[in-house]
């Protein structure tokens, strides 16, 4: 709520009743609430406490909960003058009489002010349980406002429980702290309370303009921004920052004079760091701690405006722009432009480093080190979206269930960029009918002065590819046949063309299938549109697995995908049981049985990798086994 009806009232108010005027008082206490109207930022506090003092129903204790300089202190005493000025109870105390001058000062007697860090043990409650029972002295109420309640021992909050329950009428309880969750709960449940809320950057920036126009300092809006933002909340700290700016001398504020005296970093520098950070720039990040720390800005105030603008780009990245920025207006755009090329999850990423690397600091003498090496790792955060998907993956694989993740909008630009890889078409069998597919060039029939294929089994083999059929416009087939051509049977298949294609057919299959699928090969062309495939001689139980229903319906599908034509597939064994006589005896039957090793075959399902080479153990003589040199 705005201060403006009664700032004529504060500043009639004495400081002290012996108060000299040569005697400065600090702007946190000239400038106190001392109505319910100037009270900024509890509008919900302030209702309740008016309502119950017009309908008359005051309750014995009252705790007031929240961070420091939000206010609790001064609605205490506000809340006391509504009760014992000599018109009330009422809303709106005089402000003239000599309870509501003493009382805005701390000094009225029958309004007791404990501190609760310094007079928290027993002794002290039970004092204060004798003197509850005098009468005041002349006031309505007696009043005990007990401050950091929270720091009371047991004891003492045992000693109290009974007087707090049923005190006499004339005796009211006011509590105040920062940490109620440190109040033991038999003494909750017999106060009334209510919860303070941070006061919003606004709210401070216009109060403290209205303290510079009546001090007489021109002040730049941006720089009272500075100071709001800094205060994170507590009107009393924003006050005490703008005590300094005002002890400085400085004709008029600026965002320069302001980052100077508070030894922050400028929101210019802190832009560039972003920028910086999201380019995965780490010499230009080092850069700027390096001339920051020049200028008298210390690493760990810089990771605080770097923290802070990174919570504004996760805001503006998820999409809440609803939400109140630290950024100004005017620089929004610039961060959103940073936050582009940035996806959300290495925001966040950069937010756990930069929180991790500021509580590290606390403490230690080599704070700029800490600081160079979180800003290091978030400009290195390189296929963050990748690494996601691969735990993703892996909790999947111990949930016993093999859900495809989705991929995020980065991930998926990048992996749609690497159009040279066939492994970066995915799994799926429909694509949009302007996509490229890699392996198409592959596509070209054979020429016809080629050599002749060595011996296949006996079967029709398809005839040349027509030259139309590998233009450009042959690349972008759709789904879907148009009616004319659906009467058309495809030509025959080329095993040649198949054979080109192979490699290309175990990258798409998946990794399951691929290492099968590798050890056999493609044998003839049983019918027009039959392929008919079998395991390389010595590897019939590597490849067996492929001759499965749901093996060549998988088969089928890859290759229909890059043939852009309708198969089937078929499965025989090989008619060799053992290995080739060249071959390493061990050679076989060692892959074979490393690919049924559970670790092995979970981690070619994860990366989705498959056997490219393999080289069996050797000996020399006279060693028990090879080992390499060093």
């Amino acid at each position: 709520m705005s201060q403006g009806p009664a700032s004529k009232t504060r500043v009639d108010i004495p400081a002290a009743p012996d108060a000299r005027s040569e005697n400065y008082t600090v702007v946190a206490r000239r400038y106190r609430p001392q109505r319910f109207e100037d009270v900024v930022g509890q509008d919900h506090v302030v209702q309740a406490l008016r309502n119950a003092i017009r309908l008359n129903r005051l309750a014995q204790a009252y705790l007031f909960c929240g961070t420091r300089g939000v206010g609790k202190t001064s609605m205490a005493r506000i809340f006391a003058k509504c009760l014992n000025c000599v018109n009330g109870p009422t809303e709106e105390p005089c402000q003239v009489c000599d309870i509501c001058q003493a009382i805005s000062v701390g000094q009225d007697v029958d309004v007791i002010e404990i501190d609760g860090a310094s007079n928290n043990g027993v002794e002290q409650v039970r004092e204060l349980r004798q003197n509850v029972s005098l009468r005041p002295s002349r006031s309505r109420f007696k009043i005990y406002y007990i401050d950091e309640v929270h720091m009371l021992s047991t004891g003492a909050f045992n000693a109290l429980l009974k007087t707090l329950e049923e005190p006499p009428p004339h005796v009211k309880f006011f509590f105040a702290t920062t940490e109620a969750n440190k109040i033991p709960i038999t003494v909750l449940s017999r106060c009334q309370r209510y919860d303070f809320a941070g006061i919003s950057p606004e709210a401070i920036v216009g109060t403290l303009k209205e303290i510079c126009d009546r001090e007489q300092v021109e002040a730049d809006l941006d720089a009272l921004q500075i100071v709001a933002r800094r205060a994170g909340g507590s009107m009393r700290d924003a006050q005490s920052l703008l005590e300094r700016m005002l002890s400085s001398g400085s004709p008029r504020l600026t965002p320069d004079v302001v980052h100077a005296l508070l030894g922050t970093a400028s929101d210019e520098r802190l832009l560039a760091m972003i920028e910086a950070l999201s380019g995965h720039d780490p010499a230009t990040a080092l850069t700027l701690l390096d001339q920051a720390t020049s200028e008298g800005v210390q690493a760990s105030e810089l990771l605080a405006g770097v923290i802070d603008f990174l919570r504004d780009a996760m805001v503006l990245s998820i999409g809440a722009e609803a939400l109140t920025l630290t950024v100004a207006p005017r620089q929004k755009p610039r961060l959103q432009a940073a936050v582009d090329v940035w996806s959300t999850d290495a925001i966040l990423a950069a937010l756990q480093i930069l929180a991790e690397a500021r509580a590290r600091m606390r403490g230690v003498s080599h704070g700029r080190l800490l600081a160079e090496l979180a800003f290091v790792r978030i400009a290195r955060l390189e296929n963050l979206d990748e690494l996601g998907e691969v735990v993703q993956r892996l909790k999947a694989l111990e949930s016993g269930s093999s859900p495809s993740p989705r991929p995020s909008a980065a991930s998926a630009k990048t992996r749609l960029s690497q159009a040279d890889s066939a492994a970066s078409l995915g799994t799926g069998i429909g694509k949009p009918s302007n996509f490229v597919a890699p392996v198409e060039p592959l596509r070209a029939a054979p020429p016809l002065d080629s050599p002749a294929a060595p011996h296949r089994p006996s079967g029709p083999r398809s005839q040349p590819r027509r030259p139309e059929d590998d233009s450009p416009g042959g690349l972008e087939r759709k789904p879907a046949a148009e009616p004319g051509r659906r009467a058309e049977e495809p030509p025959p298949l080329d095993l040649e063309v198949i054979e080109k294609i192979w490699p290309d057919l175990l990258k798409k299959v998946g990794p399951s299938l691929s290492w099968r699928l590798s050890q056999a090969q493609p044998i003839g062309v049983d019918e027009p549109g039959v392929l008919v495939i079998a395991a390389k001689p010595g590897y019939n139980s590597v490849a067996d697995p492929c001759g499965t229903d749901e093996a060549r319906s998988r088969i089928a599908e890859c290759l229909q995908w890059l043939l852009q034509r309708p198969l089937k597939v078929r499965y025989e064994s090989s008619q060799v049981g053992e290995a080739p006589a060249d071959a390493p005896e061990s050679g076989p039957r060692r892959l074979e049985q490393l690919m049924s090793d559970p670790l092995i075959q979970k981690v070619v399902e994860l990366f989705e990798a498959r056997v490219s080479h393999f080289e069996p153990e050797t000996r020399r003589d006279g060693d028990e086994a090879a080992t390499p040199d060093h």
